[in-house]
């Protein structure tokens, strides 16, 4: 019986697969050209009409030369799905360039894409036994996940108003068709999630393959779970109450705060940022984000007892090497490029760099990032592959396929990211390692050897402070703002950084000494761009202006113009303008604090090390996928004695 179904789950994804892009209305095309530029105004004249697949049979060289670009077009009607809506020819040097929009309606989306991620999910085995406490509370948190959903919609119309083709977002009908969809989804993936929760731990991994954005949505699939639980553990009263208190009090604060219409385009960040800075808005994300708090903490707390360390380092060799196997045949396939955004719900679309040794005209390494949406974070997740598999052979002694496996995709695929303070950490993280295993002792006493360290580090800063070396770094962020600082608009920041900066104050000492750290980290333009634009009161300073909004940080203050858009490649700057200061020091005393209480364990100083040192220098913690597995392998190796880890 059991295979009968999985059987009929494959059929169900094969049709998936194919059946969307068959759509055809090209019955009066006698034939199809070849793409090129003088055959550019067929297609022009002819929207809508020819299905993809048509269009590959037409033009085969498609699907694997890399002068095709396939794009979503996401607001393109429901009848216009899977077909061609149009052609732009780019001259490129001496490359011509085609980009081929396919489309991709966002209603259909909801739809196909949350199917195909039910049935990939169902696969996962179910508990033996599984019973539901309390029917209403079930029913309930649901419902109110979907008007959530639903009010997303409603609260950044900015953003949906250009992904939405002829869907009029003031009419009341629109959005009880919206909730019913939603309803729907959440119903099923709650019922699907319900009876294989206690796998959630071990299967973590894969939510950097299956990032389960939807196409046209600012929206992650995977936060309905967590939404619909953090919504009945505050049914339950299952929460910390002084938390919910002080977040309440902060967001009365966000919510008062909110003045003026600032845009801000998700980009990467696609399904874990807020796209317009306004009242409705800051709202739901407010919700959104302490809903994510409690439901996350809530299911880590009930399924933390099914933590396998074994398992959980397998299915981390396993996602390793599909992830690196998928970006490397994607970047070479124009049209698996485009499958692979679509039905994996991607941020971006797989990267286009086709070979990934190749290095630049002064003989760096150029960065590859496969199917993730930064070059950064697949660094991260390989070097934290490589780490659980350490910790496994560690605890168990031995080698399996999947230990062989893990370490080979993942020390390959590091060394594509060039994410080099992940390679230097899982280094010496290594060496560390070793170093205890062969009871290596250092001579003199551990009180001696503190104070000599201590002392170093007092001359040092002395030495630092007296020479014209201070005066350089310092000035290295500082510089870059000014740079970027447009005619004689400044911002709040910038101002208080120059009159420190004349005065010789406190700030200047204590922000040269954070300059110092972005200029060894090549940090020094991107953090000197984000304190141009920095413009906060005194409060939001302190407390922030609102979890997950950028809005207001990159619309405000004008700076000149850019190459590229930049974002603050640091998560602690982010983190200080969604939170300020108070809380965000708050959460780093508690951080360290656990810190120090794991001292001991091997696995959670390693894991929090090489956590933290890479989300100051990148923007891990603001796509939701880090943002999770960060979240719940702390969580886990914290609560979980190591001794305790089954394996």
């Amino acid at each position: 019986m059991k295979l009968k179904n999985n059987t009929f789950k494959i059929l169900l994804i094969l049709i998936m697969l194919v059946i969307p892009w068959l759509n055809s209305d090209s019955s009066n095309i006698p034939s199809i050209p070849k793409i090129s530029q003088e055959n550019n105004p067929f297609f022009e004249i002819n929207p809508c009409k020819i299905s993809l697949y048509e269009y590959f049979v037409s033009d085969i060289k498609s699907i694997y030369q890399d002068h095709y670009y396939f794009r979503l077009d996401t607001a393109s009607s429901i009848k216009c799905f899977g077909r061609v809506t149009g052609i732009a020819v780019q001259q490129n040097n001496l490359e011509t360039q085609f980009f081929i929009s396919v489309g991709a309606n966002s209603l259909i989306n909801l739809l196909l894409q949350g199917s195909f991620w039910l049935l990939l999910f169902s696969f996962v085995k179910k508990r033996k036994s599984f019973y539901i406490e309390n029917n209403l509370v079930h029913n309930v948190s649901i419902i109110l996940t979907s008007y959530l959903v639903t009010f997303s919609i409603y609260s950044q119309q900015k953003y949906y108003d250009s992904n939405f083709y002829v869907f009029d977002l003031t009419k009341r009908s629109s959005y009880i068709f919206l909730f019913l969809i939603f309803l729907l989804l959440t119903k099923n993936f709650v019922e699907i999630y319900s009876v294989r929760s206690d796998k959630l731990f071990n299967f973590l991994p894969f939510i950097f393959l299956v990032f389960g954005i939807f196409s046209g949505f600012n929206l992650v699939f995977a936060s309905l779970i967590f939404i619909n639980s953090g919504i009945r553990a505050l049914i339950n009263r299952e929460y910390n109450k002084k938390f919910l208190f002080t977040y309440l009090s902060l967001s009365f604060w966000w919510l008062i705060n909110s003045n003026g219409s600032f845009t801000f385009k998700p980009g990467k960040f696609r399904g874990f940022t807020n796209s317009v800075y306004e009242f409705n808005s800051n709202l739901y994300w407010i919700a959104f984000f302490r809903l994510l708090i409690v439901g996350v903490f809530n299911e880590l707390k009930i399924n933390k007892q099914h933590f396998n360390l074994e398992k959980f380092t397998n299915y981390f060799s396993i996602s390793s090497f599909i992830i690196l196997v998928t970006g490397l045949i994607a970047s070479n396939f124009p049209a698996l490029n485009l499958f692979s955004t679509y039905y994996l719900g991607l941020q971006r679309h797989v990267v286009e760099l086709s070979n990934p040794f190749v290095f630049d005209e002064f003989g760096v390494k150029i960065s590859w990032r496969g199917i993730s949406p930064s070059s950064e974070t697949v660094g991260e997740f390989f070097g934290l592959c490589l780490l659980f598999n350490l910790f496994f052979i560690m605890q168990n002694k031995k080698l399996n396929i999947y230990t062989y496996t893990g370490v080979i995709s993942a020390s390959i695929g590091l060394y594509f990211s060039d994410n080099r303070t992940s390679i230097v950490l899982v280094f010496l993280i290594i060496v560390i390692y070793f170093l205890k295993t062969l009871n290596f002792n250092i001579q003199f006493s551990r009180k001696y050897l503190r104070t000599s360290i201590f002392s170093l580090i007092l001359i040092s800063i002395y030495i630092y402070f007296q020479t014209e070396t201070f005066e350089f770094y310092s000035l290295s962020i500082l510089s870059n703002a000014r740079l970027y600082q447009y005619d004689s608009i400044y911002s709040s920041y910038l101002l208080q950084l120059n009159e420190s900066y004349d005065q010789k104050s406190l700030l200047y000492y204590l922000f040269g000494l954070f300059s110092s750290i972005g200029l060894m980290l090549n940090r020094s333009e991107m953090w000197g761009i984000f304190f141009a634009r920095y413009n906060p009161t005194f409060i939001e300073v302190l407390v922030g202006s609102g979890p997950l909004t950028l809005g207001q940080l990159y619309d405000e203050i004008k700076i000149d113009d850019l190459e590229s858009f930049l974002l603050p490649h640091s998560s602690l700057l982010s983190y200080l303008v969604y939170f300020g200061l108070i809380p965000l020091i708050f959460v780093l005393y508690k951080l360290f604090k656990i810190a120090v209480k794991n001292k001991n364990n091997f696995m959670f100083s390693s894991v929090f090390i090489f956590i933290f040192l890479n989300v100051i220098k990148n923007d891990s913690l603001n796509y939701f996928s880090n943002f999770l597995f960060y979240f719940s392998i702390l969580y886990v190796l914290n609560v979980v004695e190591t001794t305790k880890v089954k394996s």
